[in-house]
């Protein structure tokens, strides 16, 4: 028997719930150690994300780079306050709009980045260690497609439902 009552619900129902429930878990356990390694860096996911977002792509303002993360901008800005104090980004006026804020990863932060970046994706690899490159591939897919079908779903009423890459 599952671990949670499903009552009223058909047996695909089921499997697809907890599927969902499996898929959260693994977030929060995958999240977790991510976490503690960039915490040991000074750094949360969050931070990471957006260093790492601006270090491989070109963002032309704070509205696209918190589209891209799926973030709201309100979100962004404290976070972008928190790397500018430490020299890891700058935020630079768009020319012709004084509202208009891009945000630049300094040297400082690119450097920082890529020395974190190897730490992280070892640890991600350990993580999924039980699964062969085939798998992972799969996963990866499945993934992808599970969440272009939640976009197509339910488009418009969510909101920052920015695809994966």
């Amino acid at each position: 028997m599952n671990e949670h009552d499903h009552s009223g619900c058909t047996e695909r129902n089921r499997r697809y719930m907890d599927a969902w429930l499996q898929i959260i878990r693994s977030y929060e356990h995958f999240h977790g150690q991510v976490a503690t390694l960039l915490q040991a860096r000074g750094l949360t996911v969050a931070q990471f994300e957006v260093l790492s977002t601006l270090a491989s792509v070109n963002c032309g303002n704070q509205q696209e780079l918190a589209d891209r993360l799926r973030m709201t901008k309100g979100n962004l800005v404290g976070l972008i306050d928190r790397l500018t104090d430490r020299g890891w980004v700058e935020r630079e006026q768009v020319p012709g709009d004084r509202r208009v804020n891009r945000v630049k990863i300094t040297e400082t932060g690119r450097t920082f980045i890529h020395a974190v970046l190897p730490e992280q994706a070892k640890v991600v690899e350990t993580m999924l260690s039980g699964l062969d490159d085939a798998e992972v591939e799969t996963l990866r897919e499945l993934l992808k497609k599970a969440v272009a079908a939640s976009v197509d779903e339910y488009a418009g009423l969510t909101a920052n439902t920015a695809k994966f890459p």
